[in-house]
Parts: structure tokens; sequence; C-alpha cells
């Protein structure tokens, strides 16, 4: 008598989401306007000879457009689909990888956190962003590594990880070679990263067109950040609602950008070394390397300029907030809530309220009201970063204890192995 096989209901709220994810992505995907236009440009100019930061609005690593440089060879349309369909199937294996690492007795809530997370990343791939791919090549490396299987590949995975957006995964590889989780290969990664950026960058010195795509690069930068630009964090920019840094914040109390610039690596140093002092203690036990990845992923966020859709790389804070969850109901609650609250943009929409009922001027005057209201992302990120040094402090000597004396988690048996 042939047994019938008993579905995992945890694989199969997953499978959903994953089919969510690609349904309303798929849905409203176009591929003539979206952020993969200008690396895939860049990219072709580079194969071609012609100055990919002529243009002005380029503002990737020449690292980047030689990583992309494969798909350039193909037609736009071929190039996207293959993009499209690469990035999707990335960001799923990443978010099935990342809940493997949760432990047993909370599985539901890592289940619920890894859908949420993923069937709200469709904006990734709706726009065809080089931050999915980033993302997701950096926590399939972060699994490889604290697993201690495929190390090689996921060397590589952070390598290519690293020279497509190096803002994304750099303080976390980082982490990887300072803590000793085999330093050898993360040390690999960086070195590996830097030279593919030196390589495209002499490729493009090489060339007549491109000699001066150093200065040129930087002038597309500074268009960029300069009032009125896309990337203006003052608050008198309608742009700014959809990005996500501490120059956000910053700029509603200094108006100069060098000193709004300053106050938001100010800021940050201070959350850094705050975190640095509390996990330097850590012993190195794959629980304490999840805690302080996932604090270390939030501070990630802060200080260099992202969108609101980079909030998805919250996904590797998932198994840490379920440890702490199990230490602390309260703060661990706190914490799902905020990053299950990473897909769910709301300041744009309140930006357009205020518009329509002649409101936002008015609210760009109380300093407070232009926080919480416009610039909430920012103020979840610093709450979540909060709510992490206060389950350090409040409950690291219990888990430290347990720890070394009777594991509490067998990480041998997960949900998704």
């Amino acid at each position: 008598m042939i047994q019938s096989r008993k579905w995992n209901p945890h694989t199969v709220v997953m499978c959903i989401a994953a089919i969510l994810f690609l349904a309303l992505s798929a849905i409203r995907a176009s591929y003539t306007r979206n952020d993969f236009v200008l690396p895939f440009d860049g990219a072709r100019c580079l194969i071609h000879g012609c100055n990919p930061y002529g243009g002005g609005e380029l503002l990737y690593p020449p690292s980047t457009l030689l990583v992309l440089s494969p798909l350039a060879l193909f037609q736009y349309p071929a190039a996207w689909l293959t993009w499209f369909l690469l990035n999707g199937a990335l960001l799923i294996f990443a978010t099935f990888l990342i809940l493997s690492l949760c432990p047993n007795p909370h599985r539901w809530l890592a289940t619920s956190l890894g859908a949420i997370l993923l069937a709200g990343s469709s904006r990734l791939l709706i726009l065809a962003q080089p931050s999915a791919f980033a993302i997701s090549l950096v926590v399939i490396g972060v699994y490889c590594f604290l697993r201690g299987r495929r190390i090689l590949v996921g060397t590589v995975l952070l390598m290519l990880s690293l020279a497509v957006k190096p803002f994304i995964g750099g303080l976390i590889v980082f982490y990887l070679f300072f803590k000793g989780v085999h330093r050898r290969y993360a040390a690999l990664a960086m070195s590996g990263a830097l030279s593919i950026l030196l390589c495209a960058g002499l490729i493009l010195k090489m060339r007549p067109e491109s000699t001066n795509w150093v200065s040129d690069i930087r002038a597309n930068i500074s268009r960029a950040v300069a009032p009125g630009g896309t990337d203006d964090p003052r608050p008198a920019s309608e742009q700014a609602v959809a990005a996500l840094n501490l120059q956000t914040v910053t700029s509603v109390f200094f108006r100069e950008e060098k000193q709004f610039n300053v106050a938001a690596y100010a800021v940050f140093t201070v959350l850094f070394l705050a975190w640095a002092l509390v996990t330097l203690r850590m012993d190195s036990s794959i629980e304490n390397h999840l805690l302080a990845i996932g604090a270390l992923t939030v501070i990630t966020l802060l200080p260099i300029y992202h969108r609101t859709y980079d909030s998805r790389f919250l996904v590797l804070c998932i198994p840490s907030a379920v440890i702490i969850f199990e230490g602390c109901r309260v703060i661990g609650a706190f914490m799902c809530a905020l990053i299950a609250l990473a897909t769910v943009s709301t300041q744009h929409l309140a930006q357009e309220l205020l518009l329509r009922d002649g409101l936002l001027q008015t609210i760009r005057q109380s300093k407070v009201l232009l926080i919480f209201l416009l610039r909430g992302s920012d103020v979840q990120l610093l709450a979540l970063f909060g709510l992490f040094m206060v389950a350090f402090l409040k409950i690291y000597n219990p888990m430290k204890a347990a720890a070394t004396s009777s594991p509490a988690q067998d990480y041998s048996k997960l949900a998704y192995n």
C-alpha cells in the first residue's frame, strides 16, 4: 500500500508566499521602465567602449557593470527576463535558507515573518532592482558560512554581492572576517570584490571616452543629492519619502549638506560602537552570530543612501528576532512586528494625502510630525536597533549561560531541512 506523503505546513505557507511574490511581481512588472535600464546600458557601455557615466544618471560602481556584463550580451528584453527570473528564484531560495536557521520552538513565528517579507517584496522584482540580487546573495552566503557548508560557493556569492552593491553586505562580510567565521574565505570575498572593482575601473580608464569616469560618477552623485535631485534627503524634497538613511532625519535639524551628513555619520558611529561593545563579548556560537548579524543588518541600512525596498534586507534579522522572542516575549514580539512592518511604507501615501489636503507645508514646519509621518521607516529602524540593544543587555547573560552549560536549541533539526 502506497502511503501518502504528508505536506509540511510551513513549507506550504512559504510556497504560497513565493507564488504571491512572483505573481504580484509579474502582474506589475514593466521591462521598459525600471531600475535595471541604467546598469544594463552601463554594462553595454563597458563592453563597447563608451562612457557609462556620461549621461549623468548612473550611480552604480564599475564593478556592478562588470558583473552584469554577461547579461549585456543579450538584447534588453531577454536580459530583463533573465534578471527577473534569476532575482525571483534567488530571493525565494534565500528566504527558505534563512528560515532554516531559526530554532524549532517558534517555527510558526519564523514562517509568518518569512512569508510576510517574501510576499511583500514584489517591488524589488517590479523595479528589477539590483538590491534583490545583492540581498539574496548575502543571505545565502551567510547561511553557507554559518552552516559550514559550500563555503566556496558562499564566498563567490558574497563577492558578487559586494561587487554589485557593496553597501548592502559590506559590514556583514567584515563581521564574518573579524569574528573568524571562515576568515580566509571572508577575506577572499572582500578581495575578490575589490579586484572586480579595480578591473572594471582599469577598463574604463584605458579608454579615451571614459578616462575621467571617477570625476563623472562623483558629479552624478553630487547632482543626485543636490536640492531637487532624485536622492535629495532634505525636508523640502518630495523624493525623500522613498529614501532610507539617517540623512533624511538629520537634514530636518541641519540645513547644510556637510552638517547633516556629519550628524548622520556620528549617530551611526555611536550605534556601531554600542553594537561592537556588546558583540565583542559574545562567544562564537551560531546563536550569538545570528544575534550580532541581525543587529548589524539594521544599522547597515542607516548611514548610506538606500531606498525603502532595501528594508527587505531585514529578512536576515528573522532568526535573531525569534531567538530573542524565546528569551523575552515582549521585546521579541515588538521586534517581529517592526520587521513585518518593514514591508509596509506609508510615507509616500501620507505625503500624497497631505499634499492633496494642502497640509504638507504645515507638517514640514513641525520637525516631530515630519519625522514620524514622512520619515517613519528610519524611525522603525532606530527603534528596532534599540530593541536589539535592550535585548542584549537584558537576556545576554542567561543566553550565554544556556549556551555554555546545556544547549537550549538544536540547530541540527530545523524547520526546512
